[in-house]
């Protein structure tokens, strides 16, 4: 490999590592409800979109959101199969998430969730940050405690 091909190659492979860890670093501050690292992985008019009809939009309201939600007693959001596709300082990626979410009740009651993910992120002053979340559940289980009425 000549040198004009390593260096475009290595950059490549450094976005996608950083795109994984930025979705990796989401999924900890959400679980976590760490309103601060929640606000260092989004741009400022971040939006998410669960389907088919919850919209969120701008940073402060998606991480209060995310870090208030405070009807389950825990939460864990495991990323898989997770696909960055960086093109420039633009990049979609795929994931796909098993969610448990806990019942306050203490009786073992949870809802569980598997839904595939399309994050589009953005490199701002070197840095990659989330500008979408687009969530679409696949299969649930278990009681929602009415999440989705």
């Amino acid at each position: 490999m000549t040198e004009s091909y390593a260096i475009p190659a290595i950059k490549r492979m450094e976005d996608i590592f950083e795109l994984q860890s930025l979705v990796a670093r989401f999924a900890q501050a959400v679980d976590a409800r760490d309103h601060e690292s929640l606000t260092t992985v989004f741009t400022p008019e971040v939006t998410m979109e669960l389907m088919p009809d919850i919209r969120i939009d701008g940073r402060e309201a998606l991480a209060d959101m995310l870090r208030d939600d405070l009807m389950w007693a825990a939460t864990m959001h495991s990323m898989g199969n997770v696909t960055p596709e960086p093109e420039g300082d633009r990049a979609t990626v795929h994931a796909n998430v098993t969610a448990v979410h806990v019942s306050r009740d203490g009786t073992g009651r949870h809802f569980d969730l598997g839904a595939r993910y399309i994050f589009t992120a953005v490199r701002t002053e070197g840095s990659w940050l989330l500008s979408r979340i687009e969530i679409e559940p696949v299969w649930t289980t278990g009681d929602d405690q009415g999440m989705h009425d």
